[in-house]
């Protein structure tokens, strides 16, 4: 318990709303002038001009009208969709993208199609990915040439799908030989599928991700993101 000192008991037995009473009188009268002026510029002008006044009346009430039911409106349809939602209704997903891939030798080429473009369309061919090293495939060529637009959070799926692919040849006894890489690079980049899987082949070790047909952006991004 904090002790407190006698001062501080007197000063705290002010109320802290001691002073704001008369701020609050001065607020209100305030306000209440305001809206006496107001009520009686308007009667003053409806004197003078009954009809305008009127018609600018009914459309201010049709303006604030329309306002109102518009919210409503919306609100309604919030009730709605999570009632729906609450109900279980069956939500809409993306379609995942497909992964195509081809069997050879050692070597699985997996051909990009689409767009993978968000972080779902990324994490979809990412656990594609995984699943394939899973069946003990520990050596791929990632074709890009059907490839739509691609995200550069991409680069962060194939570091891991690189990295999952060397613990998968290490489990498999295979032996791990790092393939040759410009100064700076991440992958060995490829210009074409037929020139990847036949320098590929020649590599003695596994566990490696090699690319082929990559598009100018992926290229200029140095290191994973």
């Amino acid at each position: 318990m904090v002790a407190r000192h006698p001062q501080d008991s007197r000063r705290g037995s002010r109320s802290p709303w001691g002073r704001q009473p008369w701020q609050f009188s001065l607020l209100s009268l305030f306000v209440l002038t305001t809206i006496c002026a107001v009520l009686l510029s308007v009667f003053s002008v409806f004197k003078r001009f009954p009809l305008e006044t009127l018609i600018v009346a009914a459309l201010i009430a049709i303006a604030a009208m329309g306002i109102v039911l518009y919210i409503g409106q919306l609100l309604i349809l919030g009730w709605v969709t999570d009632f729906l939602s609450g109900i279980g209704m069956p939500k809409i997903r993306a379609r995942p993208v497909p992964l195509e891939y081809e069997q050879l030798g050692e070597i699985i080429v997996v051909k990009l199609r689409d767009n993978i473009a968000t972080a779902g369309q990324c994490q979809s061919v990412g656990k594609q990915l995984k699943h394939l090293i899973d069946e003990h495939h520990c050596d791929f060529v990632l074709d890009f040439l059907d490839a739509g637009n691609v995200s550069r959070s991409f680069r962060g799926v194939m570091v891991r799908c690189m990295k999952a692919a060397r613990r998968e040849a290490e489990k498999l006894g295979k032996p791990f030989r790092p393939v040759a890489l410009p100064r700076g690079a991440v992958f060995r980049v490829f210009d074409d599928r037929q020139r990847a899987v036949e320098e590929m082949s020649r590599h003695e070790g596994h566990g490696w991700v090699v690319l082929c047909s990559v598009p100018v952006g992926i290229r200029a991004v140095s290191g994973p993101t």
